[in-house]
């Protein structure tokens, strides 16, 4: 027999993973015994778990709710194989006493925490360092499970990974097992006020989830909203939706499984991760704090993403780490048969486009791709960057997002085998019937030097001149950037008349750029002579 320990007050979706653990180890005709805490929310999710559930009265301490579990094992004669134990209120002390029992523990965790168990189950992706997670943090003869490979999901998951899905013309919202929809009800109506592009909105309802009133109120107004409260499974929903918009917990491998078009945010510390991370699953738009902004901000930004919903499911096609719906078989294996296999991914280069440019062995010229999303932002936000720029605030995840798919801009970027050195944009501009062109670069790595800076700016002109031959380029820049001056004036940036039609229109291209602090130039097409 193999127990579970599972916290059922700090989230449903830690009973939901050991659940479907527990039913892979079930048709191996393993019997599993659950310790829970009293909860209602229970009940309605134990259809496929033949297990005895036990109810854990609270305690005052780890170790008197570890005592309860061992007491209760010991006066029924189980014979535990392993205790598996998945919570954040059980703490070492808790480990130690099952520990002293003679019992082998198997700690479920994603906060990387300290453990005296017998293996350590993690599924967090962190990149490369993901085989280190718990140095130090475990005894050298721990076994660590971790990883994407072991990602705890309901069998139909394995289907999915491997399919191809008609998605539908529908948005669907889900904050997990609980969670306040104070925020998003507020968002979900200014959604439903849009013009009917949208077919459908779906709410997935947790059984925890509180301040639901508002959203119930708007489903009576309105008639392609539709509330799901607590269904068994989500696969389904993740299968059909053109969007999914929701908390990040087991969702990002749920997503990454059946290659959901997604919007995500944290609601928990366990929720937080680097994007780089969490693009390598194929996953790019997560913004943390994404419900403190305004709710028409918001909405703005859902729809932008509903609506090229297609690219972003190409986009996520092929991730760096692929999700399988294994996870349960992989852990199951190891329950009963006590061999570890690394499952650790090897790493796939992503695809990021052909050269447009081969410039030196070394340095290329490609034009930036979706992917390119998340790269962009942060070589824009370098601080060493924004000085120079008319706006030097730095730019927010959910504003570049919205931007992102609805600019105007052709932009590229300067790489030396492959790693990012300068983006570099232009965008045309037409006023009474003549054809400006405006544009910028920013450095995306300390290595970018004066050099570096000229072949990408003779790069950029000789390009534009091809397909602009007659366009005036114009451009303004701050007049302590030493480096930026001098660079233009020698590839012919001259400094503007103020009565020339080019000098307004600088002026309506660059707004914040005030005369006291930006030099206003240009460069003349050829044919001016």
């Amino acid at each position: 027999m193999i127990a579970f320990r599972v916290d059922t007050q700090c989230g449903m979706g830690h009973f939901m993973r050991m659940k479907w653990l527990a039913v892979e180890l079930e048709k191996r005709n393993v019997p599993t015994i659950f310790f829970i805490d009293q909860s209602d929310a229970i009940a309605r999710f134990t259809n496929e778990l033949n297990a005895e559930l036990v109810i854990v009265p609270q305690t005052d301490s780890c170790q008197d709710d570890a005592r309860f579990c061992l007491t209760y094992l010991k006066s029924h004669k189980h014979e535990i194989k392993w205790f598996i134990v998945d919570g954040y209120t059980f703490d070492k002390s808790w480990e130690a006493q099952i520990k002293a029992y003679g019992i082998k523990l198997l700690a479920v965790d994603d906060l990387a925490r300290q453990h005296k168990s017998d293996a350590v189950l993690d599924i967090k992706w962190v990149g490369s360092v993901t085989s280190d997670r718990y140095e130090g943090l475990v005894p050298a003869e721990t076994d660590k499970l971790l990883g994407p490979a072991f990602a705890i999901l309901s069998p139909e998951y394995h289907l999915a990974a491997n399919t191809s899905f008609s998605r539908t013309n529908r948005i669907t919202f889900s904050l997990g097992g609980g969670g306040s929809w104070r925020t998003l009800s507020t968002v979900i109506e200014q959604l439903c006020t849009l013009e009917p592009t949208i077919d459908e909105i779906v709410a997935i309802i947790g059984p925890k989830a509180t301040e639901v009133e508002a959203l119930e109120s708007l489903c009576k107004q309105y008639s392609h909203l539709t509330l799901v409260y607590a269904p068994s499974s989500l696969s389904e929903y993740y299968k059909e939706t053109g969007l999914f918009v929701g908390a990040l917990g087991t969702s990002l491998y749920e997503l990454a499984a059946t290659k959901t078009p997604a919007l995500t945010f944290s609601l928990a510390a366990n929720q937080n991760n680097n994007i780089e991370d969490l693009e390598q699953l194929g996953h790019f738009y997560h913004i943390e704090d994404l419900l403190t902004f305004p709710a028409d901000k918001v909405a703005r930004l859902i729809h932008s993403l509903f609506e090229h919903r297609k690219l972003i499911e190409q986009q996520r096609s092929r991730p760096a780490v692929p999700v399988d719906g294994q996870g349960t078989r992989h852990i199951a294996d190891y329950l009963i048969s006590g061999y570890l296999l690394d499952r650790l991914p090897k790493l796939e280069e992503p695809e990021l486009g052909e050269e447009v440019s081969k410039l030196t062995d070394s340095l290329s010229v490609r034009e930036i791709q979706l992917s390119d999303v998340n790269r962009y932002l942060s070589a824009r936000n370098r601080s060493e960057n924004m000085w120079r720029m008319t706006i030097t605030d730095s730019i927010k995840p959910i504003d570049h997002y919205t931007w992102w798919f609805n600019n105007q801009r052709h932009s590229f970027v300067l790489e030396d085998n492959g790693s990012p050195l300068i983006y570099v944009w232009h965008q045309v501009y037409r006023h009474k019937d003549a054809e400006y062109l405006y544009g910028g670069w920013f450095a995306a790595s300390d290595k970018v030097n004066f050099i570096h800076a000229q072949m990408i700016l003779k790069w950029q002109l000789a390009y534009c001149e091809a397909l602009h031959p007659n366009a005036t380029w114009v451009a303004v820049i701050n007049k302590e950037n030493k480096f930026v001056n001098l660079l233009n004036q020698k590839e012919g940036f001259i400094e503007l008349d103020k009565a020339s039609d080019a000098f307004l229109v600088t002026q309506c291209l660059f707004p914040q750029a005030s005369e006291e602090e930006f030099n206003y130039v240009a460069k003349f097409p050829a044919s001016r002579g």
